[in-house]
């Protein structure tokens, strides 16, 4: 059985943001679960969201089942951080608050001196996230239950909060 090792990933560039990408492709994201933290005047924002991501690192060599190894979901939590704007594309906050999303894959591009990061759901959802560069940071990292459960519950009351405040 090969030994588990949490996993903690931090993105830089495009390049690094594909290896992310791979790593949480196919997590399952509650819409309670992410939330825009609005920057300031000096200093952009960020986009923080709590996945149970599917283990991909667990298989073996040509991505076929190891014997005795198992293959599981595990809870965690992503941050994009120079993020100046959050855009929905198919999900409605108030609606939607207790659906969950499937992550296909997230992309970063850089043209013309605009940089984003989109995030790629199942049925024709979308989060478009436009950042300081296209090397914001992203980090995954499996969590201890406890930690995971106070950021969640952190998230839910501010994810709750701003779909109020919107209404």
């Amino acid at each position: 059985m090969t030994d588990f090792r949490p996993l903690k990933l931090r993105g830089q560039d495009a390049e690094d943001m594909a290896v992310i990408a791979a790593c949480l492709q196919d997590a399952v994201v509650p819409v309670e679960d992410m939330v825009f933290r609005p920057g300031t005047e000096h200093a952009p924002g960020e986009f923080v969201m709590v996945a149970q991501r599917f283990r991909w690192e667990m298989l073996g060599p040509d991505e076929k089942p190891v014997e005795g190894d198992r293959y599981e979901r595990v809870l965690c939590g992503v941050t994009f951080s120079g993020v100046h704007r959050a855009r929905l594309s198919g999900i409605d906050r108030r609606r939607d608050r207790d659906g969950l999303l499937n992550l296909l894959t997230l992309v970063a591009t850089e043209e013309q001196g605009a940089a984003r990061i989109d995030l790629v759901f199942a049925g024709d959802k979308a989060i478009r996230l436009e950042v300081a560069r296209a090397a914001a940071e992203a980090w995954i990292a499996h969590w201890q239950s406890q930690a995971a459960l106070v950021l969640l519950e952190a998230l839910r009351e501010e994810s709750a909060r701003a779909v109020a405040t919107a209404e």
